[in-house]
């Protein structure tokens, strides 16, 4: 592994390590907060069928199943609606670090490399490098000896690149929008977040 590639990795370990640690305590509160809530329900369930004696026993039990699903669903659906607030916020926290790092002088010795490793599993193809407006400034340093034409693609929000041949319909995806998507559509689940209850 290089040096920049393992601190990218040092910093999207520390990234998911802080997330995970405040997902915790978040989904702690949120947990608390639910069983507060689930009793309350239980309580109001129990009145409920103290002041119904009268009416039948079958219509009782219904009122009190409706009144604790109504709970469980109500906790069910905070539960759910804490743990997506946790996942906007992490990845909301990670794309302004992308975006810091786009700044550094780190992000075109990344670039370079990029296309170099790009340009070295088809060295005999020309290409065309992709990136987002913002990183066009650096499309003379991306062309590998001219060997690929720079252009700019509006698909390209959050940095990287994206090499493209052409000539045989391939695309070799190093653009932070693609990681950035795969690690939030996997991120639930790693960090125990999942949609299960």
């Amino acid at each position: 592994m290089t040096d920049q590639t393992q601190k990218l990795e040092k910093f999207k370990q520390a990234v998911f390590d802080e997330a995970a640690e405040k997902a915790a305590e978040i989904i702690k509160e949120t947990e608390e907060q639910c069983a507060e809530v689930l009793a309350e329900a239980e309580a109001e369930a129990r009145d409920f069928v103290k002041q119904s004696r009268a009416k039948a026993e079958k219509e009782q039990k219904e009122a009190a199943q409706r009144t604790e699903s109504a709970g469980r669903l109500a906790q069910r659906r905070n539960v759910l609606n804490a743990r997506q607030e946790v996942i906007d916020r992490v990845f909301s926290n990670v794309r302004e670090k992308l975006e810091a790092f786009r700044q550094s002088a780190d992000y075109e010795k990344l670039l370079v490399r990029r296309v170099t490793e790009c340009a070295a599993v088809y060295p005999n193809k020309k290409g065309e490098v992709r990136l987002a407006s913002a990183d066009m400034k650096y499309a003379s340093v991306l062309t590998c000896g001219g060997r690929f034409t720079v252009t700019e693609s509006a698909n390209i929000l959050l940095g990287g690149l994206m090499v493209v041949f052409p000539e045989d319909n391939l695309a070799l995806d190093c653009t932070f929008d693609n990681e950035f998507k795969r690690q939030k559509s996997g991120f639930a689940g790693k960090a125990g977040l999942g949609t299960d209850l």
